[in-house]
Formats: C-alpha cells, structure tokens, sequence
C-alpha cells in the first residue's frame, strides 16, 4: 500500500470516528453504529471503485456523445427492460430480470427501512398499504429467481460461466437474506418487538454488505452496465484511429487502453455468451472472447505492461493475452451482439491488439507475414493476381469507366475483380444498374483499400494504400459509390472517415443490397416463386445492421425466404472475416471443425436448393465447405444476380448472366 492510500485512509478513519462520536452524544449508540456502518460501507464502496476504476481510468480516448436520445433508449431497453438478456437465454434472463425488477420495486421500501435507522427503531410504526404488499410479492419473485440462479451456478455449473467464485455465493446469499428478512419484518414479527429489531439489522447488515461485495467482484457491472450500454457503438465496434499525439502504434501496453476499455473491462459480468457464440470457439478453437477481456482485466488491476505475446510468452508471465488466441478471430461480432453489458471486444481490443503486435514486429504467423508480403508488391491485393484480369473483365463485359460526370461510383473490390462468382456478380449488377437507368461507371485502375491489411494489425500498409486510393477519389472527382463487398462497403464508409483528407471528400458509400433496394421502382421484374435461403454476411448484418433490404428484394423476386437457425444479426459467420480468408490455417486439429462447413450444415437444414449470399467471400467459404461434403446440388448465388435473373428482357439489353464467366481464383479450401 503506498504512503498516499495510508493517508487518505487515515483521514477517513479520523472523520468517520468524529461522525460516529458526534451521532452517539446526539442520538445513542444504536444511531452511531447505523451512522458508522453506513459511512464505512460506502466509503469502502467509492475506495473499491476508485482503485479499479479511476485510478487507472486514462487520459486519452474520446468517449462518445452523438445520438444521445438514441443511446438513452437503448439503456432503457437493454438495462431497464433487460432485451439482450432475455433474449439469447430466455429461462435464465427472465431470472435474471426479475431480481433486477425486484430491486427497482425495493427502492422505496429500502428508503423507508434506512430512515428507522436515523430517527430510533423506538419510534417504528406499523403502517399496512398496498405498496408494502407489492415490495412483498417481489420479494417472494426475487426469492425464486435466486434459487434457479443459484442452482444453475453452483450445482450444474456450466462451464461457460467459469470457476465458482466466492463473491456469487456471498452476494447470493446478501440478496436472499434481503428478501427473507423484508418477509419477516412485513408480516411474521412485530412491529417495535426484540425479533423485529434484530431483523432490522440483519436486513440493514445484508444491505450495506452488498456495497461493499458489488464493486470487488464481476457484480460492478450492477453500476458499470447502464454506461457501457450507453456508450457501445450501435454496430460491431470499429478500429480506432491512432492518437496525433504521442507514439501510438496500436494496443501494446495497458496503458494504451482507452476509457470505454477500461470500462468494459470492469464491467464484464464473465457470463460466457461472447464466448458460446464465437465461432472460432465453435469450431474448437482456443479463442474465448470473455478470457480475453478477463485476461486484461486481470493485467490492468495487477499493474501490468505488456498485454500480449506468443503463447509461450504468456504462460512465463511477460503478457497476459496470447498472439495465437488474437489472430483466431473473424472480427464477425457475434461476441459483441450476444455481449448483455456493452463490451466491445472486436475493433477496440482484440484487432487493436493485433495492431499492437504488427507495429513492434513480433508476428510468428507465417500466414499473415505472406499476406502482407502479397500485399506490399504489385499489384497490391490479398490474392497477388495481376491487373490485367481485372482488365479483360471491364473491356470484355464494356463497363463504363467513371470519369466523374457520372452518378455512381461502381466500386469493384479485390472480390469482384479477380474472383469467379465476383465478375458474374459484377455483370449481374451491371445489368441492374443498366436496366434502372442509372449513371455509373467504374474506375479505369483499383487499389485494394487494405481491409485484410488493416484486419490483420498492418496499419503502415493500410495508410499507404489508402493514400493512394484516396488521390484517385479526389481526382476522380468521386461523391456517391456502391460496393457488392461489406468489407469494401465498411471500410469505404467507417475506417477511410478516420483519415482526414478522405473525410473532407464526403463520399456517400453504399452496398449494393440498399441501392438495388431503392432502385426496386425503376426495375422491370418478373418474379419467379422459388424457395431459398439467404445468409447474412456478417459485416451487412451486424457491421451495418442491414438485414431488411435484402428480405425486401428477395420478397419482389418473388423469393420465399426460409430462415436459418441463425440469421439477421443473430448471423452465424461463413469464416471470411478479420483477413481469415487468406490466413487461417487449413489444418484441424482433433475436436476442431472448420467454421464454413458448420454453417453450411446449417443452411442446408432448411431443406432448400438455393442459398443467397450478399457478400464475395462467403461464396467462397460456403462453396468450399459444400464440396466437402460433396453437395453440388445447392446452388450459391449473389443477391444482385437473383435479381438480373428476374429482370424482363427489352430488345435492345445486354443479357450478362454467363455463370461461367472467366475462372481466375481457385475456390479456397481452408477454413479454422
């Protein structure tokens, strides 16, 4: 304990000494030792608080403040109302929430029980109304909400929820205490009688307990939740831009941690939803997005440095995360939708975190060091396919080339230039575009805008190619663009904001599923009543939250959509995502699958031929995963095509359909 916390405790000690001297010459020794008792606890409460929170609470990282109604609205559904919680575990949440509502109808009856305490349990009065009998049919609730949750803790024990901890059995049993002793004192014991009195401090005696067990366990998230909630991004966290200042190279030490991760960190409530719903976790793997923030948590509590290494690293001691665990991660949100307090696990930690590692050169990943050699040399995308494949696809389809008089920006992305399926669905859009007489035209020459880069921690590669990117824009003379690629789209509209010179171009990005959805009006379509099923890419559904625009075009194509398990933002991830498509090890090991194949096993659960994809890569992914299993039988098909296919015929247009147009990209068989 440094000389600086005995000193303020000293002084705490001294003032709460006089308090209670000065409350037993005025009001006698039970008033003093209410007064002292209440005072201790909550001077323990903000000391607990101050030494995991504010003490190493940092100087830098912006906290949000737009939107705020929309913010405000979303604590009072998820903290107030308890969505999130009820949602994913529907028997557990509603226990949950019950004792959460429980306290919420407590709050009066608390008020009225402490003020005895200040005037003389000697002047208690009974007083019988139906607030009392509300507050009491509560506490019989809350009383069963604890035993299920009990039970659940501490005689099944799912192994996602960890380790029994002491402090969920001591607040359990505070919170039952408080119920029962509430029970007794309403209507068992007599009003001013000795029971009744030692009720009253067995009651009192739980209550302060709980301030001063709350903010040394995971219960902090009690006070922490309603701020980190408020605070989430409204999609999967973004990466953040590195500081001006200072010699910021993305997330090494803890002391780059930024405010709303040092939040999120104490606010955890290790129930292992992120952890059950990750799919690297799935399919075997040993990331557990909860480890991880607890795994900070622990580093930044404890004073530690360096928060990750290689594994070997990790177990001597010198970090706290390991390299192996980070480079696992689809950045596909699933962590954060199912997250019931707010932690951000993707952007703001775990690709942060890469970054950190890239930055001081301590890659052991083969794989990844390749793909950032691959994209360092012309001609600069993940796949090292030269320009000219792009080229024949733009002269033999005639695309027009944007010169900047046109509309819209087509952009093609390193998906659509140099992949099979990607150039059909170029020419199916080109057709769409075509057919709703929209002024468009694509660029003579592309850059990759470096998602796999940035995705994978290079942020120096990033930056290079983006400057790039950005010179052709600004002479390109470029103001609205649409993308068929969620990353493309993602990175073009979130990441690019980041960089000044972009920003103050004001480029409107969009996907193509929201322009094809405004362009419905003007477009010729027959429908053709069909099943299929559509699978939400996750950085549309989550990333962007677009999950009813595709819906809407499949439904006037005449599609009869049949759902997955899981689809919307409850999407499951093809395993594309976070640069995985170019460098997730092939090779599983014993109890390990690969995330394509359990989602296309998904898929085909519905029972229908066809499946719709919205994104380049995950035909890639699911395609792989069905000539695994040898299912040639299910067709995989871009929504833009779905709906070229549908478009009525005019004398004078070019049909541009050929599903076989020129192969280029081998199918990749990989997959974690």
């Amino acid at each position: 304990m440094d000389l600086k916390r005995i000193k303020e405790d000293t002084w705490m000690i001294a003032l709460l000494a006089l308090v209670v001297c000065a409350a037993f010459l005025l009001g006698g020794l039970a008033r003093a030792i209410f007064i002292a008792l209440s005072v201790g606890s909550i001077w323990l409460f903000f000391r607990t608080v101050n030494r995991r929170l504010f003490s190493v609470f940092p100087k830098h990282g912006d906290l949000p403040h737009d939107h705020i109604p929309k913010r405000l609205w979303r604590v009072f559904v998820e903290v107030i109302l308890q969505y999130r919680v009820v949602r994913d575990r529907p028997v557990v949440g509603i226990l949950h929430a019950a004792v959460l509502w429980g306290f919420f109808a407590f709050a009066w009856a608390s008020a009225e029980h402490l003020q005895w305490g200040l005037r003389g349990l000697e002047k208690a009065t009974e007083a019988r109304t139906w607030y009392g009998t509300f507050v009491a049919t509560w506490a019989l609730a809350v009383l069963v909400a604890m035993i299920g949750l009990s039970f659940r803790r501490f005689v099944l024990r799912p192994k996602l929820l960890g380790k029994l901890s002491a402090t969920s059995g001591i607040v359990a049993f505070l919170i039952s205490a408080l119920m029962a002793t509430y029970l007794l004192g309403w209507r068992v014991l007599p009003i001013g009688s000795v029971a009744w009195k030692v009720n009253w401090w067995m009651h009192t005696s739980a209550f302060l307990l709980l301030l001063v067990v709350i903010p040394i366990s995971k219960h902090l998230h009690l006070v922490l939740a309603p701020v980190t909630i408020f605070l989430r991004s409204e999609t999967t966290s973004p990466m953040r831009a590195l500081r001006v200042e200072g010699d910021d190279l993305g997330m090494i030490h803890f002391k780059d941690l930024g405010r709303k991760d040092v939040l999120d960190v104490d606010a955890c409530v290790e129930c292992g939803r992120c952890t059950q719903f990750c799919p690297a976790n799935l399919a075997g793997g040993s990331l557990s997005p909860k480890e991880i923030i607890l795994d900070m948590r622990k580093g930044l509590l404890s004073g530690g440095d360096i928060v990750t290494r290689t594994a070997a690293e990790k177990e001597q001691g010198k970090a706290f995360i390991s390299e192996e665990d980070l480079f696992q991660c689809f950045s596909c949100g699933a962590c954060e939708y199912v997250c019931p307090v707010g932690v951000e696990h993707v952007g703001r930690k775990i690709l942060d975190l890469r970054r950190g590692l890239v930055s001081e050169g301590r890659i052991t990943n083969d794989k990844v060091n390749q793909l950032f050699t691959t994209m360092e040399r012309a001609p600069h995308n993940p796949w090292g396919i030269a320009h000219d494949t792009r080229q024949k696809l733009i002269e033999s389809r005639q695309f027009p080339t944007f010169d900047g008089t046109q509309e819209w920006l087509f952009w093609l992305g390193c998906g659509l230039s140099f992949d099979q399926h990607g150039q059909a669905v170029a020419q199916a859009m080109k057709q769409i575009l075509d057919f709703a007489g929209v002024s468009w035209g694509v660029l003579p020459r592309e850059t990759c805008c470096g998602e796999p880069a940035r995705r994978a921690g290079n942020e120096y590669l990033f930056l290079e190619l983006s400057e790039k990117l950005i010179e052709t824009f600004e002479t390109a003379r470029v103001k609205k663009l649409v993308s068929c690629c969620p990353h493309c789209t993602t990175m073009l509209d979130k990441d690019y904001r980041q960089i000044a010179s972009y920003a103050k171009l004001h480029v409107g990005v969009m996907h193509h599923t929201e322009l094809i959805a405004e362009l419905l009006p003007r477009l010729p379509i027959k429908p053709s009543v069909v099943r299929a099923t559509y699978h939400d890419p996750c950085y549309l559904a989550r990333g962007r939250a677009i999950t009813a625009a595709p819906r809407k075009i499949l439904r006037s194509c005449g599609i009869s959509v049949t759902e997955a398990a899981h689809h919307g933002q409850n999407t499951q991830c093809c395993g594309a995502g976070g640069a995985q498509l170019f460098v997730a090890d092939d090779q599983r090991g014993q109890g390990q699958a690969r995330v394509n194949e359990l989602r296309f096993a998904e898929l085909v659960e519905t029972k229908t031929s066809t499946v719709v994809v919205a994104c380049p890569y995950c035909p890639i992914m699911l395609r792989d995963a069905a000539n695994h299993i040898q299912r040639d039988d299910v067709e995989i098909v871009d929504l833009a095509e779905i709906v070229a296919k549908t478009l009525q015929p005019k004398p004078d247009a070019e049909l541009f359909l050929n599903s076989a147009a020129l192969r280029v990209v081998p199918e990749k068989k990989q997959q974690t």
